[in-house]
C-alpha cells in the first residue's frame, strides 16, 4: 500500500487508498483489500470494503481500494480504522500491507468565519488584507474557499478579483488571510464597494460571518466634513517582552458604539503612524487600533477613543 497512515475529515466523502504492485509484473496477481474496525465502526463511521484487486500479466498500474467516510453521526475528536491486504496470489505481500486511517470528527473541526463583516481601505493603500478565523475547535485539517465580486467597484478597474482556498492543519487555529490588490491609479471621489465571501468549507463548519463588504475610499472632497484622524506609536515589544520583528501593519476598528466596532480599515504599512478616515456620518464614532504580524495574527485592542462629528 502507498501509505502506512492516512487521514480523512468526516465530511470528506471518499478516502482514496492506493494499492501498488512493485518489483515485477510477470504473471497475473491479486490481493484482497478489506477494512477492519478500530475505534471507528463500519456502518456508522465508514462503509466496509471487502474487495479483490487484480492485475493482469505485465500490469504495474496502481489500483484503488477506496472507503466512503460517513458524517451521518458527527463526533468530536478522532477515530481510526484499518485498511488491510491479505490472501495475495501471484505476488507476495510487500512491507506495507496495512494502512491506519484516522477520521477527524466534524464536531471538533470548529468554525471558519471572516474576521469582520465590513472592511474599509483607501484607494492609495494599494491592497487590503482579509483574515479568516478558525474558532471553537481544531480537530483535523480544514479548508474553505474564498472569492470576490463586484458591487459598485469593478474588478480590473478598481481592484483585482481574487479567489482560492485557505487551509489549516490538525490542531491549527492560526488566522489565515488573503490580499485583494487595490488599483491606486484609478482615481475617483466618494466610495466604491466590492463583496468578499467564503464557502464550501471542509473539516470545519461555516461560522456566522461568511460575507463582507469592502469599501474603497476614493479621493477626498472638500465639502465632506466627516473625518477623523487617528495617530499611534508602533509597538516595539511582543506580549512576552521580546522585540517585534514581523510587524506587518495595522487594522483600525470603528463603529457607532464602543461595543460594536464592526468596520475595519487595513493599513498595510508597518511604518505608518496615522490615518484619516473620511466620509463619516454625523454622530459619535468610536475607534481602536490593533497591530498584526506577517501571519495576520492581531494584537489586543488599543484604548478605545471617540469623536463626535
Amino acid at each position: 500500500m502507498s501509505w502506512a497512515t492516512a487521514g480523512a475529515e468526516q465530511n470528506l466523502g471518499v478516502r482514496l487508498i492506493a494499492v501498488n504492485r512493485r518489483g515485477g509484473s510477470q504473471g497475473a496477481a491479486s490481493v484482497l483489500c478489506h477494512t477492519v474496525n478500530g475505534t471507528a465502526a463500519a456502518g456508522r463511521d465508514f462503509t466496509a470494503v471487502n474487495q479483490v484487486i487484480t492485475w493482469a500479466s505485465g500490469d504495474e498500474t496502481d489500483k484503488w481500494c477506496n472507503v466512503t467516510i460517513s458524517n451521518a453521526t458527527p463526533f468530536t475528536g478522532q477515530k481510526t480504522f484499518y485498511v488491510t491486504l491479505s490472501d495475495a496470489t501471484g505476488a507476495p505481500l510487500g512491507t506495507t500491507s496495512k494502512t491506519t486511517v484516522t477520521i477527524y470528527g466534524d464536531k471538533g473541526g470548529g468554525l471558519v468565519s471572516l474576521s469582520a463583516p465590513a472592511y474599509t481601505v483607501a484607494r492609495s493603500a494599494g491592497s487590503v488584507t482579509i483574515s479568516v478565523n478558525r474558532t471553537s475547535g481544531s480537530s483535523g485539517g480544514a479548508s474553505v474557499n474564498y472569492a470576490t465580486a463586484n458591487v459598485t467597484a469593478t474588478a480590473g478597474t478598481n481592484y483585482t478579483s481574487e479567489s482560492g482556498s485557505l487551509s489549516w492543519g490538525n490542531g491549527d487555529m492560526t488566522p489565515k488571510s488573503f490580499v485583494i490588490p487595490i488599483n491606486k491609479a484609478a482615481s475617483f471621489t466618494g466610495t466604491k464597494t466590492l463583496a468578499v465571501a467564503i464557502a464550501r468549507s471542509e473539516g470545519a463548519a461555516l461560522g456566522t460571518t461568511t460575507s463582507a463588504i469592502v469599501t474603497i475610499q476614493g479621493d477626498a472632497t472638500t465639502s465632506n466634513p466627516g473625518t477623523a484622524t487617528l495617530s499611534w506609536t508602533a509597538p516595539t515589544l511582543d506580549t512576552n517582552g521580546s522585540p517585534i520583528t514581523d510587524l506587518a501593519g495595522y487594522n483600525i476598528y470603528y463603529g457607532k458604539t464602543s461595543t460594536t466596532l464592526t468596520n475595519v480599515i487595513a493599513v498595510n504599512n508597518p511604518s505608518s503612524g496615522s490615518y484619516v478616515i473620511r466620509n463619516l456620518a454625523p454622530g459619535t464614532w468610536y475607534f481602536a487600533i490593533v497591530a498584526y504580524n506577517t501571519q495576520a495574527v492581531e494584537s489586543s485592542f488599543s484604548n478605545i477613543v471617540s469623536k463626535t462629528l
